[in-house]
Parts: structure tokens; sequence; C-alpha cells
């Protein structure tokens, strides 16, 4: 899989796509088909069962790759006209301890993102009917966001307006943010805003950055603590933190078809449809 003799690199998987959820086949060969060593790989995903049900991708999590990480995105809207083919939110709680241990036991290897947050549609309950059996398992750490805008395919609010999403102004961010700081607290999980600035300002630094992509958490989980030196990534947003990476996740090709109704990836959104790897 590696040449020893060129820098190890930190893999995303795919913050482009969900890889693991409609393309698991493909994305074990694009693993195993890297030239440069893998020092970490973090996966993202709403579908558990993608790293979870039998095939190559499970065996590679399971046993070729030394440091994996998942970012598993759970709002609790799975199954709605928001997340059509998302899996139901008892579907994904129930995967969670085999995912964990597919994670070496480790739930730090395992970050909730609570992402976008739909003032108005996700409450502070919904939010904690999540918190608390996630934090009972160890995990604790959430990234959250708010909708964005513009995206690669241009203005979002036509698309959202078919769904009743509207704008929300700072004022009502602000607020909804702090009610889910006030959960968070309860259960012991630090929130971090993705991409969020405005946020870490307004709440005087309760709630921090988001690093999705951390050399810093690479590092601390890696089985030898493999030292990792890696820059800002300059591909991404102005305020994104992530360290470098490098995506396999390709937007023409790898179609995700959760249709989720608030996606900015010209991957998928409401109109996307998927072909599986």
């Amino acid at each position: 899989m590696s040449e020893s003799s060129r820098a190890p690199r930190l893999i995303s998987a795919s913050r482009r796509t969900d890889l693991p959820g409609f393309h698991a086949d493909e994305l074990a060969r694009r693993l195993l088909a890297l030239r440069a060593p893998v020092h970490s790989v973090f996966f993202w995903t709403r579908h558990p069962q993608g790293l979870l049900r039998a095939g190559p991708l499970r065996e590679l999590v399971r046993l070729g790759l030394e440091n994996p990480i998942v970012h598993l995105t759970l709002t609790g809207l799975g199954g709605t006209a928001l997340e059509p083919a998302v899996p139901a939110t008892r579907e994904v709680l129930a995967s969670l301890e085999p995912l964990l241990a597919l994670l070496r036991g480790e739930p730090e290897r395992l970050i909730w993102r609570f992402d976008p947050v739909l003032p108005g549609v996700m409450s502070p309950a919904g939010f904690e009917a999540l918190a608390r059996p996630l934090a009972a398992l160890g995990i604790r750490s959430c990234v959250f966001s708010f909708p964005a805008h513009l995206s690669l395919k241009g203005p979002l609010d036509a698309q959202y307006a078919r769904f009743g999403i509207e704008r929300r102004g700072r004022a009502e961010r602000r607020e909804a943010a702090l009610r889910l700081l006030e959960v968070a607290g309860r259960h012991g999980l630090a929130l971090r805003a993705c991409c969020q600035p405005q946020l870490v300002l307004d709440t005087h630094g309760a709630i921090q950055p988001a690093s999705c992509i951390s050399a810093e958490l690479a590092v601390r989980l890696h089985p030898r603590h493999l030292p990792l030196e890696l820059p800002k990534d300059p591909a991404q947003r102005r305020h994104c933190t992530c360290s470098t990476s490098h995506d396999l996740g390709r937007y023409a090709s790898d179609r995700c078809g959760s249709g989720c109704a608030y996606c900015y990836s010209s991957a998928g959104g409401p109109d996307a449809s998927a072909k599986e790897g």
C-alpha cells in the first residue's frame, strides 16, 4: 500500500461524498492503490453499515489500516423528507457498538457530526436524545455547523426553499448554538463549530473551531504515535482549520444517494442519483 521513501499523509474519504455508504468496494480499491505511505484515514459517512458489512473495506479497516478515524453524521432526521435515504436513527444507534469494536474499541476514533443544524427543525431535545446514548459509549466530541447558502453548485436558496429551510440570522444561530452547548455540557461533549468563526466569537470561546482533519488527533491516536507535521489545508474554505489531506472522493463519479435536502456538494443533494461501488 505504501512506499516508505515518501512522507506519510492523511487521507480523507471523503468530505466530497459518502464513499463508505455508497462506494465501499471502490473506496477499498483506492486505498489499496495508494503509493504514498498512509498515516491515518478519516472516513466520513451517514451510513455506518458501509464500514461494517462484510467486504474488502471492512477487512481493510480491521486488519490493514493502522489509524482509522470516522466522522459519523447523525442528525435524527434519517428517513424524513430532509434525509430520505439516510438510515433511521435507531438503526444508526444500533450500529455504534460494532462500529466502535471495529475502531479498536477506542471511542475517540468516532467523531459525531450533528450537522447541519436546522433551527426550527432540529431541537435541543432532539440533540439530547442523540447525545445521551453517544456519550454513554464514551464519545466526547461533536461537530456542527449551520447550512451554507453558497457552494460549488451556486446559490442554494432555491433548493432550500423547496424543503422549507430558511435563512437564519446571526443572533438566532447564536441562540441555537448556546442551547446545544448547554446540552453538550450535561453529557461531557465538547462542541466544535465547523467553519463558523462567528460562533467562536459570539460564545466567547465556549464553542471552539473544529479541525475535522486534524494532524494532532491523528498523531495522538496512532498506535506508534508516528509524528506528522502538516500545514493548514489551502484547498479548503477560508475559515477551515483542517490539516492538509488527500481526498479520495470524486464529485462526478461518486454520487451520493442520501438525497439530503440541504446538501451543498455537487456529488449529492435531493436530485442526485447514486450508483453502488
